[in-house]
């Protein structure tokens, strides 16, 4: 098979139509510019490119939930991929949103985070949707907050 994609090459994140649970984190990457690091082999891998965001993120993709930058910005594709994103989000954004549900077999953010009190959830719930809202520093920043916070509270509870 002849690989699209090859190492430097920019490209867009395009979660393919109807993408499966497997194809989801293109559908979180969704609209993201990135460099291709390494093109694995597509015989070893089912996704062999990886790619390397700007703000520092990484994932493998297969080869088509990316295009070329320069197609996207000519075709003005990225109007299209917001509608079909936002068109296959809308309906969940309250109660199932994607940044929440992306891990494996229907597990969701909030199955892991309410066992572990409000402090820690949150600190949790940061760092799990820091790579899928587009603000990674931001949220992990905001988990830190909430880690020093729960150090302050046991550190003042052993001083009493």
């Amino acid at each position: 098979m002849i690989l699209r994609f090859n190492v430097g090459d920019r490209v867009v994140v395009a979660a393919p139509v109807g993408c499966t649970p497997a194809e989801m984190a293109a559908g979180l990457y969704a609209h993201r510019i990135g460099t291709v690091e390494t093109v694995y082999d597509q015989d070893a891998l089912p996704y062999p490119y990886e790619v390397v965001f700007e703000d520092g993120g990484r994932l493998c993709f297969t080869d088509n939930e990316l295009i070329h930058e320069s197609e996207y910005l000519l075709s003005k594709t990225d109007l299209s991929l917001a509608q079909e994103f936002d068109s296959r989000e809308e309906g969940d954004v309250v109660n199932h949103p994607a940044h929440y549900t992306w891990l494996p077999g229907g597990l969701e953010v909030i199955d892991i985070t309410k066992n572990f009190g409000f402090v820690r959830g949150n600190a949790l719930k940061y760092l799990f949707r820091a790579d899928f809202k587009g603000r990674t520093v931001e949220d992990l920043k905001k988990a830190r907050w909430y880690v020093d916070y729960e150090i302050k509270q046991l550190e003042a509870e052993a001083n009493q």
